[in-house]
């Protein structure tokens, strides 16, 4: 965005300011909340976001940024950007958002004089477990010395080609470098690299071209014909109107006075809700498709009844609540050994709960082991379905999995 400006950002963190929710974050400088941006594109490629306003004290027009009705409006294409937290104490608020906003592609920000950190690494890490395919962005070319940025560019490069990451870096330096990149970055297998300043706004058009040209990667045409299915990830209270949740429709549609199965709660059971109003990109709308995030007006229903990590089901479904489940998993990292009530907290889109674990086919585990792992709850049940993705962590100790097995009652 920082480009789009006319006064760019100078540097100063001027623009960020727009995308910080707390005002310790302002102070610090550090993302701690999952902030959500729009990005919209024209018919011809072109980006939206700002409206051009004449000043006659000032020279020349000044551009400012539209609101989210006026963008939705003029878009051709929409795109959504989660900003995450980068410091290792935001690391749970990071892994809930590369889970739970089922992003379709990751961007990584690496500093040219900073280079690549430690946190760097475990993000690398996330978006290979989550298989999810990135770019990566080199920024501050403007303020670092050509041999500093020559240099973490080859630790990059030096990085994405590592066995454990097995990709192929693509330097983008011109527009017939974006369209193979986009074309190809769906498949996994390149990792595009762009060199980028916010002061001066170099390269930043061919960013845009790449996000334009970005494919989805889901078939959510065909989800949207599966019984409807929302994933709640926020609650908030809206005065005049009540209670209003937020999240993802992984399945089906939703309309306003819509009945749907709302749970589970505390004691594992649904119950009905109904919708009054289905909100997309701040717009009043007829219908929310798969695929779509959207907050939904719910009446007569308590903000504190609702929490994330719920779900919203079709009304002829059955749903239960899950205790316990079993997975096959893989241990990324850990100093010694994990052992039957190791208790770490897992993460499986919006759910984030502490589990114990029972080991099934073995006595412990190492870093690199792979083995059949039975979790159980802590606290509360929750909605999941098998072969759902999950990362289970503690401290520094870090784990993947599919879910294989689901056990009722």
């Amino acid at each position: 965005y920082s480009a789009e400006s006319t006064q760019s950002t100078w540097g100063r963190g001027l623009v960020r300011q727009r995308v910080f929710k707390h005002k310790h974050e302002s102070e610090t400088g550090r993302t701690s909340a999952i902030s959500e941006q729009l990005m919209g594109f024209d018919s011809t490629g072109r980006v939206v976001n700002y409206a051009e306003l004449h000043h006659a004290a000032e020279a020349g027009p000044v551009r400012h940024p539209i609101s989210s009705q006026q963008l939705a409006e003029k878009s051709a294409k929409i795109l959504t950007f989660y900003d995450l937290a980068g410091h290792e104490r935001y690391l749970k608020t990071t892994v809930q958002g590369m889970t739970g906003g089922m992003p379709d592609y990751a961007c990584i920000v690496i500093s040219a004089n900073n280079g690549i950190q430690r946190m760097t690494r475990e993000h690398l890490g996330l978006c290979l477990a989550l298989k999810i395919p990135f770019f990566v962005v080199i920024t501050r070319i403007d303020m670092c010395p050509d041999v500093v940025t020559k240099n973490t560019t080859e630790n990059i490069v030096k990085l994405l080609k590592h066995p454990g990451v097995s990709k192929l870096p693509f330097m983008v330096r011109k527009h017939e470098d974006v369209v193979i990149c986009a074309k190809n970055i769906k498949d996994d297998r390149i990792a595009p690299v762009f060199h980028v300043s916010n002061v001066s706004g170099e390269n930043f058009e061919l960013v845009r071209q790449f996000l334009n040209l970005l494919p989805i990667r889901r078939d959510w045409f065909a989800a949207g014909q599966k019984p409807t299915e929302v994933v709640i990830d926020s609650t908030f209270y809206v005065a005049g109107v009540g209670t209003v949740v937020g999240g993802i429709i992984h399945g089906g549609s939703v309309r306003p006075n819509d009945t749907l199965l709302l749970g589970p709660n505390s004691n594992g059971h649904f119950r009905p809700v109904v919708v009054k109003s289905v909100h997309v990109k701040q717009c009043l709308v007829n219908v929310a498709e798969a695929g779509t995030a959207a907050c939904f007006a719910l009446k007569k229903e308590r903000r504190s009844d609702i929490r994330k990590g719920m779900v919203m089901l079709d009304a002829k479904s059955k749903p239960q609540a899950v205790w316990e489940f079993e997975a096959e998993v893989v241990v990324l990292y850990h100093s010694t050994t994990i052992q039957s009530n190791y208790q770490p907290v897992l993460h499986c889109g919006t759910v984030r709960q502490s589990c114990a674990i029972q080991l099934v086919d073995r006595d412990l585990l190492r870093t690199g082991d792979k083995a059949k792992v039975k979790f159980r709850f802590m606290y509360k049940p929750e909605y999941l379905t098998v072969g759902s993705k999950l990362i289970f962590r503690e401290g520094r100790t870090k784990g993947l999995g599919t879910i294989t097995a689901i056990f009722h009652g």
